[in-house]
């Protein structure tokens, strides 16, 4: 009966993902539309970048549902490790387009600026449609994060894919909010001593765009590489987790003497190496095994996966 409630509760709440990553591919679809739109009306490169980001969302969320319907199934002979690092794979090469993306735009905003300094003449920006988008994208972006951070509470705080299309509708609706500001703000320099950058503020906008956005993929890059590579979860993971297992261990003829800890997108693993004080069998083993996933996901409150190796000898160095 706690099998099929736990079935039925996975099932619905990726139902609940799935419905938020859809939801997000036509938003993101809507808002690469309306930036290439205003590109082409206004001239202006930092709202060109703002509508590949959008453009680089509907990519992603297209991913992100296929992965979805992976990541929740078993381990099987083709994946005998799972489907989870499917996950940790998306947000890594999601990150990989988006630091091209934004390399690319800053490239191009270097050069304009670098032109303008060698005297080139640089065409002026139209800002007529550019109130109405910024607004429009600025609604759209806040209420897509909404969602997504809603749909991402409401399964668990656990799926790796809706907290990044959150973070990534946040980012992508400060650019735009405040690329339409800078924008709508550059008649105000005429007859000051900023007057002279007038021309290049839409390439200046975009240096500073890429830069300050380019944190954001960045770091999600690195945490998803760690994740790839097999890298150990925080010391304080493993530090928590150990005195939680002693604690169970204690009671069931068993010394731990070392375990690893490692968490790819949405799923822990974690491997305990015992020293058993008596002979067990392969049901005894089940058994612990079962108890050391449930109390690893209670302390966690993420999925978690184990395996249990009987061996007499640490499997680390001491060091």
């Amino acid at each position: 009966m706690a099998a099929d409630d736990e079935a039925s509760r996975r099932r619905r709440h990726r139902l609940i993902e799935q419905r938020s990553l859809r939801i997000g591919v036509v938003a993101s679809a809507v808002m690469a539309v309306g930036g290439l739109w205003v590109h082409v009306l206004s001239g202006s490169y930092a709202l060109l970048l703002d509508g590949l980001y959008s453009a680089v969302m509907v990519g992603s969320g297209l991913v992100a549902a296929r992965i979805s319907s992976n990541v929740v199934r078993p381990p099987d002979r083709a994946y005998p490790y799972g489907y989870d690092g499917q996950e940790a794979l998306y947000v890594l090469f999601r990150s990989l387009v988006l630091i091209g993306v934004l390399t690319f735009a800053a490239a191009a905003g270097l050069g304009t600026v670098i032109d303008y300094a060698k005297g080139q003449q640089i065409p002026a920006v139209s800002l007529g449609p550019v109130a109405l988008y910024s607004i429009a994208m600025v609604v759209i972006c806040w209420g897509l994060a909404w969602c997504h951070h809603r749909d991402w509470r409401r399964t668990g705080e656990q799926s790796q894919l809706l907290i990044t299309e959150a973070r990534a509708a946040k980012v992508d609706g400060l650019i735009s909010g405040l690329t339409g500001m800078a924008l709508l703000s550059t008649p105000l320099l005429q007859g000051t001593a900023l007057a002279v950058i007038t021309p290049i503020t839409d390439s200046l906008l975009v240096l500073v765009v890429s830069g300050v956005v380019l944190r954001e993929p960045l770091q999600a890059f690195l945490t998803a590489l760690n994740q790839a590579a097999g890298a150990s979860a925080e010391s304080d993971t493993i530090r928590s987790t150990r005195a939680a297992l002693e604690d169970l261990l204690s009671g069931l003829s068993c010394w731990l003497l070392d375990l690893t800890v490692m968490q790819v997108g949405r799923t822990a693993f974690v491997v305990v190496y015992l020293n058993p004080s008596q002979p067990m069998d392969g049901a005894a083993i089940d058994l612990i095994r079962l108890r050391i996933e449930e109390r690893c996901r209670q302390l966690m409150a993420i999925p978690v996966r184990s395996e249990v190796i009987l061996t007499a000898t640490p499997p680390f160095p001491a060091g």
